[in-house]
């Protein structure tokens, strides 16, 4: 298959490539940037998807795409609509939907990167397809926006589009500015890992291998509709660090201090994409922690 990810230089989409790669997919890799190293049947292309003449003449170049990724997010986490909105609901809607009407012919599936941030502050937990869409940041609300247009275009070009609205994604090449690089980070200088309340609330870290593999089984079933990408098992904080302090040898274990933390308790049930395309997150929180520890250049 003839596959192009968009976004494919980013964290995740280097994750993508590599599982589409390793299926036997001749794989595009659309980024404003190439990637360190190209995995075997990939390819780049430079582009830069918030510029709409670049969008399409990147679809252009991509005509003949069996398969769509569409990966590139403005991760702000704030809930200020400012300047940079336009932006994100450019890059997060707009592009996306130009891209796959610019496609001919229309590719057989696509697969729409979206988030949890879209539910907003859960109501009821586990949170599932069917709970509210209320978003509080500008990054969500761009997320929701992408999935709906998206999927009335999906629907006019008989395109079934999977909206994956993926947990929080850790993993070798995570940015360092994240909760669990920062741990990490402290524990290679020999420092306690700090978790503020106890590191008591409820989360749901699904690793970036089990990420790529649920992108892969939603082409390849053609999956069509909304789907939570977790573990659906809750772990805190607190957990991730004392598995840090486990793996790095640091003896005297999680520092907690009082404040600093405004969490919010999220965890999510997975049994849509589980019936639909099979997926289930496989790597154990210990394992994925592992391979960051273990990953070069960490």
């Amino acid at each position: 298959m003839k596959v192009t990810v968009i976004g494919g230089a980013g964290f995740v989409g280097r994750h993508v490539a590599r599982v589409m790669c390793a299926a036997g997919h001749e794989v595009l890799t659309v980024d404003v940037r190439s990637p360190a190293t190209l995995e075997p049947g990939e390819d780049v292309l430079l582009a830069d998807m918030s510029n709409p003449e670049e969008v399409v003449r990147g679809a252009v170049t991509c005509r003949g795409t069996e398969y769509l990724i569409w990966l590139p997010a403005a991760i702000r986490q704030t809930a200020d609509v400012s300047g940079d909105t336009h932006g994100d609901i450019r890059l997060m809607a707009q592009s996306p939907l130009s891209f796959l009407y610019e496609l001919d012919p229309a590719p057989l599936a696509c697969a729409y990167l979206s988030s949890i941030q879209v539910y907003g502050r859960p109501l009821r937990l586990p949170v599932g397809e069917d709970h509210p869409t209320d978003p509080f940041t500008a990054y969500g609300v761009s997320k929701l926006c992408g999935e709906q247009m998206l999927s009335i275009a999906g629907q006019q070009l008989g395109v079934p589009v999977a909206c994956l609205r993926v947990a929080f994604v850790y993993g070798p090449g995570q940015h360092e500015r994240n909760a669990i690089p920062q741990l990490l980070a402290a524990a290679r200088k020999g420092r306690q890992p700090t978790v503020y309340e106890q590191g008591n609330g409820l989360r749901d870290d699904v690793y970036v291998g089990d990420v790529a593999e649920a992108v892969a089984l939603s082409l390849e079933h053609r999956a069509n509709g909304l789907f939570n990408i977790a573990t659906g098992h809750p772990h805190t904080l607190g957990d991730v660090a004392e598995s840090i302090c486990a793996i790095a040898g640091v003896a005297d274990g999680v520092r907690s201090e009082p404040g600093g933390s405004e969490w919010i308790d999220r965890y999510y049930e997975v049994d849509r994409a589980r019936t639909s395309f099979d997926f289930e997150a496989t790597t154990a929180l210990e394992d994925g922690l592992q391979a960051m520890w273990n990953a070069p250049g960490r």
